[in-house]
This record gives structure tokens, C-alpha cells and sequence, in this order.
């Protein structure tokens, strides 16, 4: 092999490699496109499940505070009729 030969096949692996270059980049920026979809995806999918949790948790919590307050209601009941017993109490001893 001459040197033209020698060059022409180093022209020719140079623009292979160039070739090879590019799908390689262009195979990298697709992967990157379905990573990030992924990611959004599972992302928002996140997004739903917590928001979901928080809708719950808010639930449980009105329901508690509803049985705290009409624990509160009874308990006032009976300090009234604990008052109306002392009274009648009272009122009987002298």
C-alpha cells in the first residue's frame, strides 16, 4: 500500500467513526427522552398517590375531630347533670 491508499483509508475510517459518532449521540438523546418520560411518568404518578394519602389522611383526621367533638358535647351533658345532682344533693341536706 502507498501512502494515497493509507490516507484514503484513514479518510474513510475517519468518517465511519464520525458516522458512528452521530447514531451513538442520536441513540444517547432517545435514551435520554424515554428516561425522562419515565421519570415524569412515575413522577407523576407519585404526585397522585400522596395527594391521594393527603385526601385520606384529612378524611381520618374530620372523622376524629367529629368524635372529639361530640365527646366534648357528652362530657358537657354530664357536668350539667353532675351540677343538677349536687344541686338536688344540696338542697335535700338542708
Amino acid at each position: 500500500m502507498d501512502e494515497r491508499e493509507i490516507e484514503e483509508n484513514i479518510r474513510v475510517l475517519h468518517k465511519k467513526i464520525l458516522e458512528l459518532e452521530k447514531r451513538v449521540d442520536a441513540k444517547l438523546k432517545e435514551n435520554e427522552k424515554k428516561i425522562d418520560e419515565k421519570a415524569n411518568k412515575i413522577l407523576s404518578q407519585e404526585t397522585i398517590l400522596i395527594f391521594g394519602l393527603y385526601l385520606k389522611i384529612m378524611d381520618d383526621i374530620k372523622k376524629n375531630l367529629k368524635m372529639i367533638r361530640i365527646n366534648i358535647i357528652l362530657l358537657e351533658i354530664l357536668i350539667i347533670f353532675l351540677y343538677i345532682a349536687v344541686i338536688i344533693l344540696m338542697l335535700k341536706i338542708f
